[in-house]
């Protein structure tokens, strides 16, 4: 159901890789398509939130090189989050660090904010979540498989107020 007046304003932060690794079926790689999948949530979060002040993508340096351009090309804001060598010589990510510092800055510092939208059901991120509901903003999650979302995201995820269903957004790669 779409809305006819859309006052709120969506800030959309996505940890690609989770995304990506969630998503559990197989698909014929003709009909993969990392930009329909995404457009497809865009078009849902607009349609039943309203407008997404801000996009951004986390990911790592070698992911940008490959999908990068379909990310820019939907207006995606990509965020590289290389991995680094801990002190052990350990390769650490640092893709929930970096989405988790910026998405707290974001929060607090985008005027007229409504919404959070989180590209992860991951756990880690319910800090985030936790000061976006602090703020009074409403939140909504975004994975490739219900399965993927934690217990905690879920239970920290808002309803839609017109549906009653949790806003969750189901992200799939086809055409």
């Amino acid at each position: 159901m779409k809305r006819k007046e859309r006052p709120n304003r969506v800030l959309f932060v996505v940890d690609y890789e989770n995304i990506i690794i969630s998503f559990k079926e197989s698909i014929d790689p003709a009909k993969f398509s990392i930009e329909a999948g995404f457009q497809r949530v865009i078009e849902n979060i607009t349609g039943q939130i309203g407008e997404i002040a801000g996009i951004f993508a986390f990911l790592p340096p070698d992911r940008a090189m490959v999908w990068g351009a379909e990310l820019h090309k939907l207006g995606f804001n990509i965020i590289l989050c290389p991995r680094i060598k801990d002190k052990e010589d350990e390769e650490l990510d640092t893709t929930d660090s970096r989405m988790i510092e910026l998405g707290e800055w974001l929060v607090e510092n985008t005027k007229g904010l409504t919404h959070l939208c989180v590209g992860s059901g991951d756990a880690d991120f319910s800090g985030l979540i936790m000061k976006a509901k602090l703020k009074g903003l409403k939140i909504a999650v975004v994975a490739a498989d219900i399965r993927s979302l934690s217990a905690k995201v879920i239970e920290l995820t808002d309803k839609d107020p017109l549906t009653g269903k949790k806003m969750v957004f189901l992200f799939s790669p086809t055409e």
